[in-house]
């Protein structure tokens, strides 16, 4: 199983295309964890309402980008771990492909 680790500030508008991506995904074996970076907008109610196979990871206060992704890497399930900016659209094969490449 991998792990899709997106560390979020304040992105409710960059999310919904960021995770429909992820379930066009031909991969299906694959967790994502969203590690919420003391956001003041609507990010974590967002994803709870639309997308309820995330699991969040809320942090306050703000740490940054570095301690964001850490705190994923640490309550990821999987035996590889992905990380992906917010404001990214991945291929639906993005993940079937990196694990052809392991």
């Amino acid at each position: 199983m991998l792990s899709v680790i997106i560390p979020n500030w304040n992105g409710a508008r960059l999310l919904p295309v960021c995770l429909n991506a992820l379930r066009q995904q031909t991969c299906r074996d694959f967790e994502t964890i969203v590690v919420d970076d003391a956001s003041t907008d609507e990010s974590r109610e967002l994803i709870a309402r639309d997308f309820p196979e995330v699991r969040v990871v809320a942090l306050t206060p703000n740490r940054g980008f570095a301690p964001a992704v850490n705190e994923g890497i640490r309550t990821a399930r999987g035996a590889v771990i992905v990380l992906l900016n917010n404001d990214t659209e991945a291929d639906a094969n993005w993940l079937a492909e990196i694990v052809r490449a392991l």
